[in-house]
């Protein structure tokens, strides 16, 4: 099968929601385009490609977000677009139409919602499980890897070109939310999908580089700090650990999402998490699971979501200990659970 004759396999709904949110972005006056809070590679890759495409046709449109871009994603083309609340103001009569991207509630995007008046259209694009359909337009695709193959999709059934900047924004969000191709939503039309941007001049190598192996000497003492409190429990079945908002001092930039699967290299490990205070008692958990353990399910319980190998959650009401222990708790429930 070549790329040219790749059948997308798009149900018509899907096919239609696609080519409406072409009609809905040309007939717009502005458009702001956001994402979750704790942006990662998945909403700041499809913030950009969409920004890309804005930008060829000469739409007006700002990229949003209550967060920065993290360190890591800055090699990305055309990062300086990406603004938070903290540092523009924005105009809401220039903008008539929000695209808010893979986030699974209108709460998700934090104090950008703040922006938004009633007479604005919101686009919802998701892959998640138990998306609110907050939008006027929800595109929700929950087989779909990541906003990045939606918008692939979205480019290629609308016969947008895909410019070598879309291409990489694209490919980042791609393979940051299928762990580099490694992750169940990983289909045989992803790994098409990735042969077509590398068709457009991707270089696998250099994004492999410039994601995974160029860490900072902060980020290895972090790791070192991070694997020394590692603790086990449920006979070895659980890891975790934690980092406390002192451990960030001298190191306010630096990104430790990928941290946490080095708790799941045990061979006896089958649902890990780990805490993060990056602000004085705001706590966020990233929970994983190698095997049937649904951590979307636990997350929700606390108020966070994702998906069932991989999601979040935090809270501003709890100390540590208390989270950790509920965390703990929700999961030592679920795997007795799943084990009857």
């Amino acid at each position: 099968m070549t790329i040219q004759s790749m059948n997308l396999n798009l149900s018509d709904s899907l096919a239609d929601e696609l080519k409406l949110l072409k009609e809905w972005i040309l007939a717009s006056r502005g458009i702001i385009v956001t994402g979750h809070i704790n942006p990662d590679g998945d909403n700041i890759g499809s913030q950009l490609a969409l920004g890309e495409y804005f930008d060829s046709i000469g739409k007006k449109f700002i990229l949003l977000d209550e967060d920065p871009v993290p360190a890591f994603l800055r090699f990305l083309p055309n990062t300086h677009l990406l603004k938070t609340l903290r540092e523009t103001e924005v105009d809401i009569s220039a903008y008539d139409l929000a695209i808010v991207v893979d986030s699974g509630d209108i709460g998700r995007i934090g104090d950008v919602a703040g922006v938004f008046n009633q007479s604005i259209k919101i686009v919802n694009i998701d892959h998640h499980l138990g998306n609110t359909r907050f939008g006027d337009l929800n595109i929700i695709h929950e087989k779909a890897s990541s906003i990045g193959e939606i918008l692939y999709y979205f480019f290629r059934i609308n016969d947008i070109r895909i410019s070598p900047e879309a291409a990489s924004d694209i490919y980042t969000s791609i393979i940051t939310d299928t762990g580099f191709f490694r992750y169940d939503q990983t289909s045989p039309e992803v790994h098409m999908i990735a042969a077509d941007l590398i068709s457009h001049g991707i270089s696998p190598n250099y994004f492999h580089i410039q994601l995974n192996m160029m860490k900072s000497l902060g980020y290895t003492k972090l790791l070192s700090l991070m694997l020394s409190r590692m603790e086990l429990a449920e006979d070895n079945s659980i890891a975790y650990s934690y980092l406390l908002n002192d451990d960030f001092n001298g190191y306010p930039d630096i990104d430790t999402d990928t941290m946490i699967e080095y708790l799941g290299t045990l061979d006896s490990v089958s649902v890990y998490f780990l805490i993060k205070e990056k602000k004085p008692q705001l706590f966020g958990a990233s929970l994983r699971s190698k095997y049937d353990v649904d951590v979307a399910k636990i997350a929700s319980v606390l108020g966070g979501g994702g998906h069932m190998r991989a999601a979040g959650c935090r809270t501003d009401e709890m100390e540590f200990t208390e989270f950790k222990d509920k965390l703990l708790e929700l999961i030592q429930d679920e795997i007795i659970s799943y084990k009857h």
